[in-house]
């Protein structure tokens, strides 16, 4: 299934979700004053309630959104709109928590809870989705005006999802995992040249498989188009030997052995 766009991830629009959710709640609420919630809270308080509110849902989804900004996720539609589900739920624990211990009502948790969960829903479906489309639409023209840039474009983002090296998937040569980091080495001009960023193996996976690379090792992916040769050294250890100058050869497990040869 189609992963979301990596613009989801980025910190801007993470903080348009974190200030808009909060206040178009504060604002319908005050503005619309749904008979349900004001009979709820009452007259005399309702103002400062939903202000509380309105607080309280924007440091749920700040937390929420933290951890969505530095969990390295890869989410495709579906488990987003689940992640946004589970979001809401998260915000009206806190929410019912509130008006359970502040209103003097004879009222179980769990039944407040569902008023909770029913009018904060209801309220924040309609940014939810703005939001979502907005960001969808964005991605949608960005790959529009740029025609070349699913296919032939590599993208390189760090664990914190900030874009750090765009290079033209023929060119890139190999990708080097080293605990924390990778190593992306790719052609320049004729001259190669080589990037590290903090991420993993894990994380670039789809991005290799998408742009042609293929695994041929633990800690490698190579292009196959710049294999030159497959060799075996005196104790059986296969290389595979670039085109390119000064680079080193590229370890090939038995493991990935026989789909990188069909690849030649």
């Amino acid at each position: 299934m189609q992963q979301i766009p990596r613009l989801f991830g980025r910190f801007i629009p993470q903080l348009l979700h974190m200030l808009a959710l909060p206040l178009y709640f504060f604002t319908f609420v005050l503005l619309y004053r749904p008979m349900g919630l004001y009979s709820l809270l009452g007259s005399e308080w309702f103002g400062v309630h939903v202000t509380i509110l309105s607080c309280i849902i924007f440091a749920s989804i700040i937390i929420a959104r933290i951890l969505y900004y530095y969990l390295p996720l890869k989410l495709n539609y579906t488990l987003y709109v689940f992640w946004c589900l589970l979001e809401i739920i998260f915000t009206s624990f806190f929410a019912a928590l509130y008006l359970w211990l502040v209103l003097d009502k004879p009222m179980p948790y769990f039944d407040i809870l569902a008023v909770s969960f029913k009018y904060i829903f209801l309220t924040t479906l309609t940014p939810y989705a703005i939001l979502a489309l907005s960001i969808r639409v964005h991605d949608y023209n960005t790959k529009e005006s740029d025609p070349i840039s699913n296919t032939r474009r590599m993208r390189f983002y760090d664990s914190n999802h900030n874009l750090k090296l765009v290079v033209m998937s023929d060119t890139v040569l190999y990708i080097a995992a080293e605990e924390n980091y990778i190593h992306v080495f790719y052609l320049d001009n004729d001259k190669v040249k080589s990037y590290v960023l903090r991420s993993s193996m894990k994380a670039v996976d789809e991005l290799c498989l998408s742009n042609g690379l293929v695994r041929c090792h633990r800690s490698y992916y190579i292009n196959p188009s710049h294999v030159k040769v497959l060799r075996k050294d005196k104790e059986g250890v296969v290389f595979a030997e670039l085109a390119a100058d000064d680079v080193r050869d590229i370890p090939v497990s038995r493991k990935f052995y026989n789909n990188l040869s069909e690849l030649l």
